[in-house]
């Protein structure tokens, strides 16, 4: 098994382990309503909505050839070496997914999720603001989904940004969106080159950058297996060589897409 860096062990996504077959993770799509009434009147009922969230095992794999040299040279064993990478590269695609998925065979992860809120900053894009900052917490306190492991995740690149643009024109010198505190409205912030900074947005090509900010309790992690690793020294034994194969499978999913809401055009150069 791996434990993600960004989504399971900073900001508290829910792991689901030892699945088997597809998964309904139940969801309260509408609340129960209330209401006061006279005496001896009945309330009309509130029965609340269930909804479910679907997940299904999807395969993240990848595979290394080691000649026959390279094994019996290398201390510590090269094997071993492979395995720790590959199993650390397979924990980081799984956490890249979970924030931006939708390619092929991919699960949709929380931009793609339809429904959560959304944050422009202009046609062709712009540079952070201390206005979407604010507006991002707003968009999930106004959908009163303002509960669970609030916070905030970005990359590098818009953590740089923010550290240099003022929340406003005028001022105090140094009165920066995100100073030493490394917080927003009191709120963490999480920086990784897993969130996007190669989106488009108008006539900014591939140079806009990603903001989420959200009750991550609500990304459900579910795992089928663990690292499976075949061993193969069959189809290259011609050449002595060994092949290693690794598979895991997984799902990502949002259970409200309401506990999110993401800037999808920060510029940052």
């Amino acid at each position: 098994d791996w434990s993600s860096d960004v989504c399971s062990s900073d900001l508290g996504a829910r792991m689901l382990t030892g699945l088997q077959g597809n998964v309904a993770v139940p969801k309260l799509s509408t609340k129960t309503t209330v209401a006061f009434v006279s005496e001896t009147n009945a309330p009309t009922e509130g029965a609340p909505v269930f909804g479910q969230l679907l997940m299904q095992p999807k395969t993240v794999a990848g595979y290394v050839d080691i000649s026959r040299r390279m094994m019996i040279q290398s201390d510590p064993s090269v094997e071993a070496v492979l395995r720790s990478d590959i199993i650390n590269q397979i924990a980081a695609k799984i956490d890249e997914v979970a924030i931006k998925g939708g390619g092929s065979n991919e699960p949709t992860g929380i931009l793609g999720t339809s429904g959560i809120g959304a944050v422009a900053i202009g046609t062709n894009g712009g540079a952070p603001t201390w206005a979407s900052v604010v507006a991002l917490e707003r968009a999930v306190a106004v959908a009163n989904a303002a509960t669970g492991n609030l916070g905030y995740l970005t990359n590098p690149k818009v953590i740089a940004k923010l550290r240099a643009t003022a929340r406003q024109s005028s001022g105090v010198e140094g009165n920066f969106i995100l100073n030493d505190s490394n917080k927003l409205l009191g709120y963490s912030v999480t920086a990784t080159n897993l969130v996007p900074s190669t989106l488009t947005k108008g006539t900014s090509s591939g140079v806009c950058s990603a903001m989420i900010f959200g009750n991550f309790n609500d990304v459900m992690i579910g795992m089928w297996s663990g690292v499976d690793v075949i061993v193969d020294t069959a189809s290259l034994s011609t050449s002595g060589s060994t092949s290693l194969a690794f598979f895991q499978d997984v799902d990502v999913g949002v259970r409200h897409a309401e506990s999110f809401a993401a800037v999808q055009d920060y510029t940052t150069t």
